[in-house]
C-alpha cells in the first residue's frame, strides 16, 4: 500500500528528469500526437507572452492543462483498484526503483494520495469477471474502479453493473487524456458504461504496428518501407508482393517451422483480425445524429476474407501457425513475436509494447503501420488489441463525487507524467531505433480506432470472424454473414437496448 508521504524531493527529481529528456525530443521535433490537444495548444499559447519567448515544451504544455478539479481532503481513504496481473505496475509501484515508467507511476500516485490524502490497494489480481458480478449482485461496495481487459470487462457492461461514466461528476470526456473515441465511438444516446483513458496505460502499448528487420530487408531489396508508407502506397497488395517469396529451410528439415526464415509472420488471432479495421471495415457505426447500426457486411467484406486466407495459407513467404505459442504470458501472440527475436522473419505483425517487453536486445528494427486495403483508402487505421484496459466504476460505489473526482485526477496526472515517461521517453527514445518509427508511431497513434461492436463485443458479435474465418481457410463471408446474422443481430440490439434503459433512466 503506498500513502501520501514526504519523498517530494525524489519526486521532483523525477519530473526534472522526464523534462530534459523531453526537452532534448521536442528539439527533434518528435512529439506524441496526444500532446497536440486543443487543450494543450491553447494553454501553450496564453503562455507565449512575445516573439523571444521560448515555445512551451511537451511537457509544460501537458501541465498546463487544468484537471478543474476541486481541493478535497478524503481523510486516509483507501482507493481500491481492480487491475490485471500483467499490468499491476501501470496502478500502484511501492518504490521508486530507477525504471522511468515505474517511477512516474509512483510520482503520480503520490501527488494524488497527497493531493487528497488517499492510500491505494488492488482489490483482486486474477478472476476479475466474477468478482465484480458477485460483488454487484450482493450490493457491496467492493472496489472503487476497474481497469482491465476491455472485451472481457464488456461482460459486466452489457450486464449492467457499472455506472454511466457521465453520471460521474468530475469525469471530463473533452480532456486529452480520455481521447476524442470515448465521445465519438463509444457513446450512444449520452451513455457510455467504460471510458478509454491514460491511466489504462497499455491502451497506449497495446497499439497495433508491424515490426521489420531492417537489415534483412535491406538484403532482399524490399526497398524504403518509410517512403513506401509516406507515400501511401503501403496496402496489403504490397506487403504481399514485397514478402511472398521470401523463405528459407534454415534447418533443412523439409518442414515449415519456427527455426526457417519468412517474409511476413502473423497468428491466426488477434493479430490478423487486426486487419479488419485497418482495411476501413468497422463493426459498428455512430453516425454524427446519433443513430448507430452495424456495418461489418460491406462490399468489400468478402474480398478481404479471401485475400487474407490466400496469404495466409497459400503464400509460402507467410508464416502463420497455431502451433507454436509462447509460454510467458503473452500465449497467442508468441508466434510472430518469437519468430522476430529470433530474427527468423522480415516483417511481423505485433503491438507496440513489444519493443519494450520482448525486442530491447533484438537487431535493429523499424515499426511502420498496418498496410491499408489500396491506395484509394485515404489513411492508415490502427485498432488497439482487446486486452487493453478500459476504465469502469461499478454501480455500488458508495461515493460517487469521491469516485469521480480521484478517477480523473489519476487519468489527468497519467497524461501529465506517465503518458510522457512511457511514449516519449521509453518507447520512442530508449527503444525506437531510429527518427523515421518515431514518426511512423506518431502516425499510428493519430489513426487508432476504439469500436462500439469491438468494445462492448464480449467474444458474442462480430469481431473475431474475420480470425475465424481466415483460420477455417473457408473465404465464404457472405454463406458466414448469412449464417450468424440473426444471432449477432440480437445480441447487439441488446446492447443497444441496454444504453437506451440508461439514457431513460
Amino acid at each position: 500500500m503506498i500513502t501520501g508521504s514526504k519523498k517530494l524531493i525524489s519526486v521532483l527529481l523525477l519530473a526534472a528528469m522526464a523534462f530534459s529528456a523531453l526537452a532534448a525530443c521536442g528539439e527533434s521535433g518528435q512529439d506524441a500526437p496526444a500532446a497536440s490537444t486543443t487543450a494543450a495548444a491553447e494553454a501553450g499559447e496564453a503562455a507565449v507572452t512575445d516573439a523571444e519567448t521560448e515555445p512551451p515544451t511537451d511537457l509544460e504544455l501537458r501541465a498546463m492543462v487544468s484537471d478543474d478539479l476541486p481541493e478535497a481532503d478524503f481523510g486516509g481513504y483507501t482507493w481500491r483498484i481492480v487491475a490485471e496481473t500483467d499490468f499491476l505496475n501501470h496502478y500502484l509501484v511501492e518504490e521508486e526503483s530507477g525504471d522511468v515508467i515505474d517511477d512516474a507511476v509512483y510520482g503520480r500516485n503520490l501527488r494524488v494520495a497527497e493531493r487528497y490524502n488517499i492510500n491505494y490497494e488492488i482489490v483482486c489480481e486474477t478472476g476479475q469477471g466474477d468478482f465484480i458480478k458477485k460483488c454487484v449482485a450482493a450490493g457491496e461496495d467492493a472496489f472503487d474502479v476497474v481497469s482491465m481487459h476491455v472485451v472481457s470487462l464488456s461482460g459486466n457492461a452489457v450486464n449492467g453493473n457499472f455506472m454511466n461514466m457521465y453520471d460521474l461528476p468530475y469525469i471530463n470526456f473533452e480532456k486529452p487524456w480520455w481521447g476524442q473515441s470515448n465521445i465519438d465511438d463509444l457513446t450512444y444516446h449520452g451513455v457510455a458504461l467504460m471510458g478509454v483513458g491514460n491511466y489504462g496505460l497499455n491502451s497506449i502499448g497495446q497499439t497495433y504496428c508491424v515490426f521489420f528487420d531492417k537489415q534483412k530487408v535491406e538484403n532482399y531489396g524490399l526497398g524504403d518501407l518509410y517512403s513506401i508508407v509516406r507515400d501511401g502506397k503501403w496496402t496489403i497488395d504490397k506487403q504481399t508482393e514485397l514478402t511472398q517469396d521470401i523463405y528459407v529451410d534454415q534447418n533443412a528439415d523439409g518442414q515449415r517451422d519456427i527455426e526457417d526464415l519468412y517474409g511476413f509472420a502473423t497468428s491466426p488471432y488477434s493479430n490478423i483480425n487486426a486487419y479488419l479495421w485497418a482495411f476501413d471495415n468497422p463493426i459498428i457505426d455512430i453516425a454524427d445524429d446519433g443513430s448507430i447500426s452495424v456495418v461489418i457486411h460491406t462490399p468489400k467484406a468478402s474480398s478481404i476474407v479471401e485475400k487474407l486466407v490466400h496469404i495466409t495459407h497459400d503464400v509460402v513467404g507467410t508464416f502463420y501457425s497455431t502451433k507454436y505459442q509462447s509460454k510467458d504470458g503473452m500465449g497467442k501472440h508468441g508466434g510472430p513475436r518469437d519468430l522476430f527475436v529470433k530474427g527468423n522473419v522480415l516483417l511481423a505483425n505485433g503491438l507496440f509494447e513489444y519493443s519494450l517487453r520482448y525486442f530491447r536486445d533484438c537487431p535493429d528494427f523499424g515499426i511502420i503501420p498496418y498496410p491499408k486495403w489500396d491506395e484509394t483508402q485515404e489513411r492508415y487505421l490502427t485498432m488497439v488489441d482487446g486486452g487493453h484496459a478500459a476504465q469502469a466504476v461499478p454501480l455500488t460505489v458508495s461515493d460517487v463525487e469521491r469516485t469521480s473526482i480521484i478517477l480523473e485526477a489519476l487519468n489527468a496526472e497519467t497524461y501529465k507524467t506517465v503518458v510522457p515517461a512511457y511514449y516519449e521517453i521509453a518507447l520512442k527514445v530508449k527503444y525506437a531505433r531510429d527518427n523515421e518509427s518515431v514518426e511512423m508511431m506518431d502516425m499510428i497513434m493519430e489513426s487508432r480506432i476504439f469500436d462500439f461492436g469491438y468494445v462492448y463485443d464480449n467474444w458474442n458479435g462480430a469481431s473475431f470472424w474475420l480470425e475465424n474465418l481466415v483460420a477455417s481457410k473457408k473465404p465464404d463471408f457472405e454463406s458466414y454473414y448469412a449464417k450468424n446474422e440473426k444471432k449477432i443481430m440480437k445480441y447487439y440490439q441488446k446492447v443497444f437496448d441496454l444504453f437506451d434503459e440508461y439514457a431513460n433512466a
